[in-house]
């Protein structure tokens, strides 16, 4: 299995999930049972998912993303990815789903005017 980190912190009311290495289909699950535990927990007016340290994105890893984007809507929670490039930016811009998430290149600036 390749490698993959995800871990969750709280900034004030927001929650910043990080994520680091590759997120593939071996690692999907790992990043949707961190994805429950955020939601389940108080649901934050934010949540920022930092994905800066991913080395690889594939379809897979892109639909748990679409998973916590439709997610956020259903319960009214601003969803940012932040840090998005590489495998991941060419996916999101060919499908046209770049424009359906809010994205900053910094978890700073996502966090920013909360």
């Amino acid at each position: 299995m390749a490698f993959f980190t995800v871990s969750t912190n709280l900034h004030g009311t927001a929650c910043v999930v990080q994520a680091s290495g590759e997120l593939d289909y071996g690692n999907a699950p790992i990043f949707r049972d961190e994805m429950t535990k955020v939601w389940e927990a108080e649901a934050p007016a934010t949540i920022a998912i930092d994905v800066t340290g991913l080395t690889f994105c594939d379809s897979t890893g892109v639909a748990e993303l679409i998973v916590s984007l439709r997610r956020s809507r259903a319960l009214s929670t601003r969803l940012v990815l932040v840090g998005v490039h590489g495998t991941l930016e060419r996916i999101l811009t060919i499908t046209g789903l770049r424009s359906a998430f809010e994205l900053s290149p910094t978890v700073e600036e996502a966090l920013r005017g909360m």
